[in-house]
């Protein structure tokens, strides 16, 4: 595998190997699931968003996942013309949309979650379950401190 021995090289290790990771873990699982889906990474993360929360706003998903509004505010127009969210105006403040997944959009988000736990699982392969046990609580513990984190 091309540059492999670069894990070693950066002045960054652990971060390196998170990304390193992160991109063979879930690149094939996004460019199979537009192939078979039509679905692209900023829906994937809309519905990701409403699958674990009801009545959520565009502004509320910015804010969960960092992405900028134009990328959340395509993904939920898009989302919405395929029938796998529903928009509705806020009661209380007429400006804002309600938005919420559909039955179809609950499926095809559980769908290509099986494909990530099966990567996932295929990925932690290599360690023992005491090994994947500590990974996660190491991995929990970093990502719970994130909201302290400074720029």
């Amino acid at each position: 595998m091309k540059l492999i021995d670069i894990l070693d090289a950066t002045p960054f290790p652990i971060g390196y190997r998170i990304a390193f990771l992160t991109n063979f873990w879930r690149e094939p699982i996004l460019r199979q699931m537009e192939k078979d889906f039509g679905i692209i990474r900023p829906e994937l993360t809309v519905l990701i968003c409403l699958s674990f929360r009801d009545n959520l706003n565009a502004r509320d998903i910015c804010e969960i996942t960092e992405q900028p509004s134009n990328t959340v505010s395509r993904g939920v127009a898009s989302l919405e013309r395929k029938g796998l969210l529903t928009r509705t105006r806020d009661a209380v403040d007429t400006r804002k949309q309600i938005l919420n997944i559909t039955a179809d959009g609950q499926k095809v988000h559980d769908e290509i979650m099986e494909r990530f736990k099966s990567a996932e699982a295929r990925m932690l392969s290599s360690l023992t379950p005491i090994e994947t046990g500590r990974l996660h609580a190491i991995l929990d513990k970093i990502a719970r401190d994130v909201a302290n984190w400074k720029d």
